[in-house]
């Protein structure tokens, strides 16, 4: 898998800018579509959750607006790897057939048309932080380290998943029914480390999507070190390992399949 990306970078960053076009063609406001509807889900759990329910408190000495954003922009990222990124295959099945597309390749570019949405949104999350006037510190330092992992990690989940949705439909299915509920698990709009029950503490660090909210929020907001928390980094990495086995080996057997298949 790492020859076959590394062979087809160029086509990889092009298919990326491509895909990120069709999403925007026809429209007016072009590419200010791709951090506009992520800013509109933003304002309106900030209306609901600190002016409707008035629960917006400060988190962390830092605006909750800003709290909230640090959480849920990482979360659009991944929700979209969640939703779209398992089922690759079936969506570009022209690829498979018709030029014997490395089926990798295809997990990497979507994966690097969501990343390059999630750089833009970064910038929103500089600005909200601008504008509230709070401040970076040295964890901020931590950004680039997540962002590249985050990448590496759903591009994974992508390679993993999307043989499996292509051979049944019920697992793409099953997929797409867990996007909700892991947002209101995840820790996107509370702390997972206020829960009191200990034993749901330890359950949710297993949970990739609060590994990667948490991390960007102890960069940007809470302002300490992700791997000075043991309680949430090795379950993470245990995680890893377990999907890049996952990955290797659905692409080892179910690989040369997917093409027969689709």
């Amino acid at each position: 898998m790492i020859v076959d990306n590394w062979v087809w970078r160029d086509q990889i960053w092009r298919l990326a800018v491509t895909e990120l076009q069709k999403q925007v063609r026809g429209t007016v406001l072009g590419w200010v579509w791709l951090i506009l509807s992520p800013i509109i889900y933003v304002s309106v759990f900030w209306f609901a959750l600190e002016i409707g329910l008035r629960s917006g408190s400060p988190v962390a000495g830092v605006p909750f607006l800003v709290w909230l954003t640090t959480g849920l922009f990482p979360w659009f990222f991944m929700s979209s790897m969640l939703g779209q990124g398992s089922n690759l295959y079936k969506r570009y099945g022209y690829l498979i057939n018709k030029l014997r597309f490395p089926i990798s390749v295809i997990s990497s570019f979507f994966t690097m048309a969501q990343f390059i949405i999630f750089l833009l949104t970064l910038v929103v999350v500089l600005i909200v932080m601008g504008i509230t006037r709070t401040s970076l510190t040295i964890y901020a330092l931590q950004v680039p380290f997540l962002a590249i992992i985050m990448f590496v990690f759903w591009a994974l989940w992508s390679m993993m998943t999307s043989p499996l949705s292509a051979l049944s439909k019920d697992f793409h299915n099953i997929i797409r029914a867990m996007n909700t509920p892991l947002f209101w698990v995840s820790g996107t709009i509370f702390s997972v480390s206020h829960i009191h029950v200990a034993w749901i503490r330890w359950v949710l660090s297993f949970n990739p999507i609060n590994f990667f909210v948490t991390g960007f929020r102890a960069a940007l907001c809470e302002h300490f070190w992700i791997w000075e928390q043991p309680r949430t980094i090795y379950p993470f990495i245990g995680v890893f390992v377990l999907f890049l086995i996952g990955a290797l080996r659905v692409q080892a057997r179910l690989g040369s399949e997917v093409a027969d298949v689709l």
